[in-house]
């Protein structure tokens, strides 16, 4: 997760894509909190040379798998970058590791590479993509990057190769570049209008890249060479004379047997279509339509349970949710949001035409939907627990700070956060990856960020904290 700030104003607390470590800055200090769900917090500073800061980005730690399938354990590094400077931070003691310095003013994006002992610089204008090697003091050059985020390319899981989509000229290109030294494997001239992205599956075995919705249904299925493998185009025997095109792509984990077996594309139309891997070919559509049959799935709907803005969840029937949450007016249509559960068997979707409404979808079998969630706002955020079938749901609301939880087999509930409430009402979710009975996650305002679980207690369910950062607190810490 990135934070950035503007000159003179607090930066934003960067977690962890786990959740486990968190980072700031105070006035002249880098704040690390680690441990946060222990007993032993730790708050670690460390002054820094040159502010203000643009950004902050974490290395993710993983165990990851050499060349010989040798185990790799990549240790935990954060980045602060300003105008000249990239600084590389160790966490464990917090001291810098690395410094780059001299850059090329202007630069769109910083982030690490394929470990933590690399580091991404995209120059101003994508003119270049530079790749430092804090191991060797050395820099790889890509020409002409197409996108300066992570839609425009991706490393390969374990092996590290890197696919980049590039733009040089008029014809949009792929390449693929082995790990470390970065030499050429294949480049292949796209049969694009204007490529949006690419996704390599979670197993390692293929690389997606969708085109512009008006181009219509275009999905490029690469092996992990490059070498073109299916073009999806739409399901087979329907009219595609108003095919509105491609919104997002989305992979499902890896499954039991080692493979990523679905690639969901998201519609313009707001369908869904589930493609197996084995065929590249629809196997089913997926449609964010309200059924009359009540009998179809369980619909929950929120209510307001006082004037202080308390809520709740209650079962409801489809009529009912569809007077609830009428289509938009506007001109923007397409899938919002895909977001597979861990085990790959659900997929929870919002689609931009009732962005109130949470989709999920059971995918085991024949897909059909088992469930719906009815809110008064729209939906900002939907997030699956990284071990189990649970999900957290963050609407946009500016009266009451609160989150909505629901699993496969438990009533969906829905508990007040004591957090200051934001203007904005945009609030940002997190869970901590570390697995327990608690469940704990990060819930943030630009202002406070609290980290606990839910519980409940005679019926009542309440966000129990286990520790909060703010701006006060973090001007306590920068004085001692």
């Amino acid at each position: 997760m990135d934070a950035s700030t503007g000159p003179g104003a607090p930066l934003n607390l960067c977690l962890s894509e786990d959740g486990l470590y968190g980072a700031h800055v105070s006035g002249k200090a880098l704040v690390v909190h680690s441990d946060v769900t222990s007993d032993h917090k730790e708050v670690q500073l460390a002054r820094i040379k040159e502010i203000p800061l643009k950004s902050l980005k974490h290395f993710n730690a993983e165990i990851s798998h050499g060349a010989s399938d040798d185990v790799v354990a990549s240790q935990r590094r954060l980045l602060s970058v300003n105008d000249s400077r990239i600084s590389v931070w160790q966490l464990t003691p917090l001291e810098i590791f690395a410094d780059i310095e001299s850059i090329e003013p202007g630069a769109l994006a910083v982030d690490f590479g394929a470990d933590e002992n690399e580091v991404l610089v995209f120059h101003a204008w994508n003119t270049k993509l530079s790749i430092h090697s804090l191991e060797t003091g050395r820099s790889s050059v890509i020409k002409t990057p197409k996108f300066a985020h992570h839609f425009g390319f991706g490393y390969r899981t374990k092996t590290r190769q890197l696919a980049i989509l590039l733009k040089p000229e008029t014809s949009d290109l792929l390449t693929v570049h082995e790990p470390r030294s970065y030499e050429l494997v294949n480049k292949t001239v796209l049969p694009t209008i204007d490529a949006q992205g690419l996704k390599w599956s979670p197993d390692g075995k293929w690389i997606a890249i969708w085109d512009i919705a008006s181009a219509g249904t275009k999905v490029l299925v690469f092996t992990a060479d490059g070498q073109l493998f299916r073009t999806y185009s739409g399901p087979s025997g329907v009219d595609d004379s108003f095919d509105l095109g491609v919104k997002q792509i989305e992979w499902s984990p890896v499954s039991h047997q080692g493979i990523s077996e679905i690639l969901a594309v998201g519609k313009v139309n707001g369908n869904i279509d589930l493609l197996r891997t084995r065929t590249f070919s629809s196997a089913t559509t997926l449609s964010h339509v309200f059924q009359t049959d009540q009998q179809c799935c369980t619909i929950w709907r929120e209510r307001y349970t006082s004037a202080a803005g308390d809520a709740e969840y209650a079962e409801t029937s489809s009529l009912s949710a569809l007077s609830m949450s009428p289509e938009s007016a506007g001109p923007s249509r397409g899938v919002l949001t895909m977001s597979f559960s861990p085990d790959g068997h659900l997929l929870a979707t919002v689609d931009t035409a009732r962005q109130n409404v949470v989709w999920i979808w059971s995918l085991e079998g024949t897909p059909k939907l088992a469930s719906a969630l009815v809110h008064e706002q729209p939906v900002r955020q939907v997030v699956w627990h990284p071990s189990t079938p649970q999900l957290l749901i963050n609407t946009i609301t500016n009266t009451l700070p609160a989150i909505r939880w629901w699993s496969p087999q438990d009533h969906p509930l829905v508990a007040r956060v004591p957090i200051q409430r934001s203007e904005s009402g945009k609030y940002d979710v997190r869970w901590v990856a570390e697995s327990n009975a608690d469940s704990p996650f990060w819930f943030s305002s630009p202002e406070q960020h609290v980290i606990g679980y839910l519980s409940t207690c005679e019926g009542a369910v309440e966000f129990e904290v286990l520790h909060s950062v703010s701006s006060k607190t973090s001007e306590g810490f920068c004085k001692t």
